[in-house]
């Protein structure tokens, strides 16, 4: 009993200590816009003895001294580019003195005119700012939030951001961005916002891994569309703002190297890609023989290593003393090693009972080198205070060199047991060069008051060059029990090279006017204008086989002893995919806007013109090997947000936009991605899509940094475009992959994007619901009452391809502008989506959901250095694919590993590891 009255007492008196001291809190803001100011010092002194203190306000501006004596205080606080403030206190004992400081922004006059500082476009502030002003709904990553995240290009940013999930590439990292749940061919790419071509050698989307995260100043993705911007954007689209010159001289450099997990396990296989950049035929001619000589086994050449990644990058910039002349260059180069282990089976239909069955499974490894450049020069002229000039040129380039190697079990014939039966080895080496390049010259000028006009003349280049990927062919006899590769069984099916190579070249012109009279007392502004662009794509592809000769030959320990003869002299000059392909689109708008009150109205019609003609290497005999394509699209659009307060919006807007098919999807090929897992075939017949979008959108903007957006939206889809899987011959055999219109879908859904930060804690968080559908004819495979074999057609409602029902992002924030260090935990889910559309009911093939977990720390070490850390993928998340129909083990000949009766069939998995980076950043 004494005991506790012991410890009760000394609690006590402990207590009555610790309040007997009192606090002072309170918050920095901008005196002008109420914003908070992140980072700035306040500082604490007595009057009368010599207690200070000095603290910096957190990610929300607020500050807080604890166990403060009694006594009368000056509160200040300092802020770079503005004046300093201070206020006078008197603290009592166990008092909570809150002091609210508003700081004023700095200005110099010069007799008449003013500078003032100019607003940083890479921070977190201006992203809300243009979020919150915006004409349409959109969503914008600042600079800053990019260089503190697990991200080095801008694709893996675009995965944080509401409503988005990305398509991921052999490499595991992320490529192409899926908006809403539609898919990569509704979502166009802008820089500046200005419409790029792309370098994918199929189709017209860009692939945004190539583009190193730290050239761009803010990320902006449009959720709607207005009179004035272009529409093919049914998903919406992704405009690239570029760094911009700052007022004062700024230099910004980075250095990393990073490590992929991978490879703590195997090691990285290198293959020599010296090789010829153009095929024989046409460094040659058409009529040109190819020989064996004119073919390297280079390709097959491995060496191992344990390779380190690296990162570099620098941005130089400023403005002359009298503001008019602005310069800025940004420098980024990376080069990152990734691998990839594989497991994927082939998968039929079972032809009796319309069930799914395994046929074969395939073992791969992948060895990826990306070594991505960026280069972005921009120069701005202001003659005077209504007349601008701007030019800027960006260059983007990403080379990858892949080895992969797959083994292919045959699960029918010579099986005879677990992971025996026959096998088929496919060494290949790639090297894939992709480019873009794009210079635009734009001018402002206001000529009254009341009237100003801007236009663009526009060049752009996009081109991927795939310089032989060469195949090496090796088949097996039946194998022992647990044994792969057998040297004494190997035979040598033959080789493979392929040359293939496509441009896109742009030609653009832009020119808008507005005009802004007052009409029954309402300032009323009308724009118009409109563009046209020419674009001319080429694509040239050679493929040549090499046969062994003799055909017994087996597998030599140096490829040069086994001997080969080339088949095809003359290459493929006649395959479809060598084509011309030349597309003309004019279009010209008329946009109104204007605020009654509290309201903000803003619409019009936009009118599009699409003229399109191609013409391939194919036999005339051949249908589609020459075509042309023509049509009008008028398109209207209409927008209100309304302001309930100075921070909170209301938006309802309704926007029509259009789709329009790729070149590769046209032309009647066959043939395509070496990655894929059906061949793919073109479509003649495939029309664009159309759609009617519509959006409801709640905005809070409680303080700078912190945000609620809600929002629902519904779209009505015209002849959506999917790749399904076709039987042409009907054989087991025949599937291939082809782009065909589905008639008409819905896909609509809610998002809800939050993001609050208390003093150096920050939480962002969004989550997005889709639910597409779309009712098309498949077939079921069955054995009539009379014991034949035949199927027929039903009707099958299902999601969009590459739809996920649910989306989400969560991201822990810490923030110390005192001990400069920023920190975050970025969780990313991705719900299940169909992957593959299969002809037959119910065999769909469907990505499992997945959760990626990423890590950042950046820290300041002295003067204008800091450390960074960058981990990403440390769940080891696999890329998975299955099918919704429980495996049946009576489909195969022996039970299957990976395959579990009763589970839904597994079709494939591919594993990338962790990836880690460590860095120097110097800001000047």
């Amino acid at each position: 009993m004494k005991r506790t009255l012991t410890l009760f007492f000394l609690l006590t008196l402990i207590t009555g200590f610790a309040f007997a001291n009192g606090i002072i809190k309170g918050t920095v803001t901008d005196k002008k816009t109420a914003e908070p100011l992140i980072g700035a010092t306040v500082h604490i002194k007595s009057k009368k003895t010599d207690f200070k203190q000095s603290i910096s306000t957190g990610l929300d501006g607020s500050y807080t001294f604890k166990n403060v004596p009694a006594g009368e205080y000056e509160v200040e606080a300092k802020y770079i580019s503005y004046k300093d403030e201070d206020k006078n206190i008197t603290l009592k004992d166990g008092d909570v003195a809150i002091v609210r400081l508003q700081l004023e922004a700095k200005g110099s006059e010069l007799k008449e005119v003013v500078v003032g500082a100019k607003a940083a476009g890479g921070s977190d502030q201006t992203a809300r700012r243009i979020e919150q002003r915006s004409d349409q709904v959109l969503n914008a990553v600042s600079a800053k939030t990019i260089e503190i995240s697990p991200d080095i290009t801008v694709a893996n940013v675009m995965q944080r951001v509401s409503g988005v999930s990305v398509e991921r590439s052999s490499n595991g990292e992320a490529q192409y961005p899926i908006i809403r749940g539609m898919e990569k061919r509704y979502i166009s790419t802008l820089i500046n916002g200005v419409k790029i071509p792309s370098p994918d050698n199929k189709n017209r989307y860009v692939p945004l891994d190539i583009f190193p995260a730290d050239i761009i100043d803010r990320l902006e993705v449009y959720k709607s569309l207005t009179p004035s911007m272009e529409a093919d954007a049914i998903g919406g689209a992704v405009n690239l703002v570029l760094k911009d010159a700052p007022d004062d001289f700024t230099v910004n450099a980075n250095l990393a190297a990073g490590y992929s997990q991978i490879f703590f396990d195997r090691d990285f296989v290198s293959f020599n890609h010296s090789s010829a950049n153009s095929s024989p035929r046409i460094m040659n001619g058409n009529d040109y023989l190819a020989t064996n000589a004119d073919f390297s086994n280079n390709r097959f050449k491995t060496n191992t290593s344990k390779p380190v990644s690296s990162v570099f990058g620098l941005t130089i910039g400023g403005r002359t003393a009298d503001k008019k002349l602005g310069v800025l260059g940004a420098l980024s180069y990376q080069n990152t090693y990734r691998g990839n282990n594989s497991v994927y089976f082939g998968t039929d239909v079972d032809r009796n009972n319309n069930e799914p069955v395994v046929s074969d499974v395939e073992s791969r490894t992948y060895n990826i080198q990306q070594q991505r450049t960026g280069v972005h020069t921009k120069a701005d002229y202001k003659f005077d205070s209504n007349n601008k000039i701007d030019l800027y040129a960006a260059y983007l380039n990403l080379t990858q060199n892949q080895y992969r190697l797959a083994s292919d079990t045959d699960l029918v014939l010579g099986r005879t047991g677990m992971g025996v039966g026959r096998v088929k080895i496919n060494q290949r080496s790639s090297r894939i060069v992709q480019q873009i390049y794009n210079t635009t010259l734009k001018g402002n000028h206001r000529i009254t008051d009341k009237f100003r006009t801007d236009w663009s003349l526009v060049y752009s280049k996009a081109e991927a060059n795939e310089p032989d990927r060469a195949t090496l062919d090796i088949s097996t006899g039946v194998l022992p029990s647990g044994q792969v590769i057998a040297p004494t069984f190997d035979a040598l099916n033959g080789q493979q090279h392929v040359w293939a190579k496509n441009s896109d070249r742009d030609k653009a012109a832009y020119l808008n006017f507005a005009y802004t009279p007052k009409i029954l007392s309402t300032d009323v502004e009308f724009t118009f204008g409109g563009m046209y662009r020419d674009k001319d794509r080429t694509s040239i592809y050679d493929s040549y086989s090499l046969r062994p000769v003799p055909s017994t030959q087996t597998v030599a320990p140096a490829i040069e002893s086994n001997t080969f003869q080339i088949f095809n002299t003359q290459g493929t000059s006649d395959d479809a995919l060598n084509y011309v392909f030349n597309e003309k689109v004019g279009a010209y708008y008329g946009q109104f806007k204007f605020n009654i009150g509290k309201v903000q109205t803003i619409g019009g019609i936009r009118t599009e013109y699409t003229r399109q003609g191609w013409q391939t290497g194919a036999s005339q005999k051949l249908a589609g090997t020459t075509g042309h394509i023509e049509y009008y699209d008028v398109l209207p659009s209409l927008a209100f947000k309304y302001k309930i307060s100075d921070k909170q919006n209301l938006r309802a807007s309704y926007y029509s936009g259009i789709s329009r098919p790729g070149f590769y999807e046209l032309v009647p090929h066959t043939g395509g991605d070496p990655d894929a897992d059906y061949t793919e075939i073109g479509n003649p017949n495939l029309k664009r899509v159309t759609a009617d979008n519509y959006d409801l959108r709640y905005e809070f903007f409680p303080k700078a940094l912190d945000q609620l957006l809600v929002g629902a939206f519904y779209k009505q889809i015209n002849n959506p475009i999917e790749f399904a899987i076709t039987n042409n011959t009907g054989g087991a055999t025949g599937y291939s992959l082809q782009a065909s219109n589905f008639g008409t879908g819905t896909n609509y859904g809610f998002e809800l994007d939050f993001t609050k930060y208390i003093h150096n804690f920050g939480i962002r968080a969004n989550y997005t619901y889709t639910d597409s559908k779309i009712t098309t004819s498949k077939y079921v495979r069955y054995r009539d009452a009379g014991g034949f074999l035949t199927q027929r057609p039903e009707m099958q409602t299902r999601p969009l391809q590459g739809q996920s029902k649910n989306i989400g992002n969560v991201s822990l924030l810490y923030k110390s502008a005192k001990t400069g260090l920023d920190a975050q935990i970025a969780l990313v889910y991705t719900g299940s989506r169909i992957n593959s559309v299969s002809p037959y009911l119910d065999n769909d093939i469907w990505q499992k959901a997945s959760t990626q977990l990423d890590v950042s720390v950046e820290k300041k070490l002295f003067r204008h250095f800091y450390g960074y850390v960058k981990a990403a993928n440390l769940l080891n998340t696999p890329f998975e694919l299955e099918l919704h129909r429980p495996y049946n083990p009576a489909s195969t000949v022996l039970p299957v590993e990976y395959e579990t009766p009763g589970k839904n069939v597994f079709v494939r998995r591919d594993r990338y590891e962790q990836t880690y980076l460590i860095g120097l950043r110097f800001k000047l």
